[in-house]
């Protein structure tokens, strides 16, 4: 039998997902693209708020009051009115920084090439952080094309060799009594071939090569594995 291991903080009310935001108050979580202006990178990002309680979804719709964290105004003037450019995950986390004025501990993990090591190090970051029950936004590519996407992991399984991925889409609808509206299959077969990962929502491969983290209790080092190894799970 296979287990489903799930984040902390996921929350239903009347079928819908909602967290617990900012100052503890439920709050629907969800983002689809068009609600809000700007890119898939900013959506998945204001849901890892929504999750680490920093901000509620109503903070993105209705204008700041007094009584707001002065953060609220920083991160719509950041994201919200800045519509034409993508995001890198180095420049979302330097935008975040600049949000909280540093008051907030992200990191950033990207893969530039091909090496094992760096995809084993990146598939551990990905576990480790869902372990520690917080979500991961992630980042990928479709190798047939430009096209780059992001989405928020907030569950796993482990299949054979695959580490499945439970995500928030927000090109994607998310259908009443659920808790995730995409699969991402990452394959951790290390034989020195490269094995492209796998979009379920739209049947093709992927290759997932960039991470976002928001660290609240997790300060765990990677320590890497023998070069003969595979990852302890």
């Amino acid at each position: 039998m296979q287990t489903i291991n799930v984040i902390d903080n996921v929350l239903f009310k009347d079928g819908i997902l909602h967290a617990l935001g900012r100052e503890e108050k439920e709050t629907m979580v969800f983002l689809k693209r068009g609600d809000l202006v700007g890119k898939c990178a900013v959506y998945s990002l204001m849901i890892m708020l929504i999750f680490h309680k920093r901000i509620n979804r109503e903070d993105l719709f209705s204008k700041v009051n007094s009584e707001a964290p002065p953060y609220i105004k920083e991160l719509k003037k950041q994201f919200l009115l800045r519509t034409k450019r993508e995001y890198s995950m180095r420049s979302l986390r330097d935008k975040l920084l600049l949000s909280f004025n540093n008051h907030i501990h992200v990191d950033v993990f990207s893969i530039s090439n091909l090496i094992e090591d760096e995809h084993r190090k990146l598939h551990f970051m990905i576990k480790e952080h869902l372990d520690a029950g917080w979500p991961v936004q992630i980042g990928f590519s479709f190798p047939r094309g430009k096209v780059v996407h992001s989405v928020v992991a907030i569950g796993y399984t482990r299949y054979g060799r695959i580490l499945r991925l439970f995500c928030l889409d927000s090109a994607f609808d998310l259908e009443y009594t659920s808790i995730w509206n995409n699969i991402i299959d990452i394959n951790m077969d290390y034989d020195g071939l490269l094995k492209l990962d796998y979009n379920h929502n739209v049947g093709v491969e992927v290759h997932v090569n960039s991470i976002l983290l928001i660290n609240d209790k997790l300060d765990l080092p990677f320590e890497p594995e023998e070069q003969d190894s595979i990852l302890p799970f």
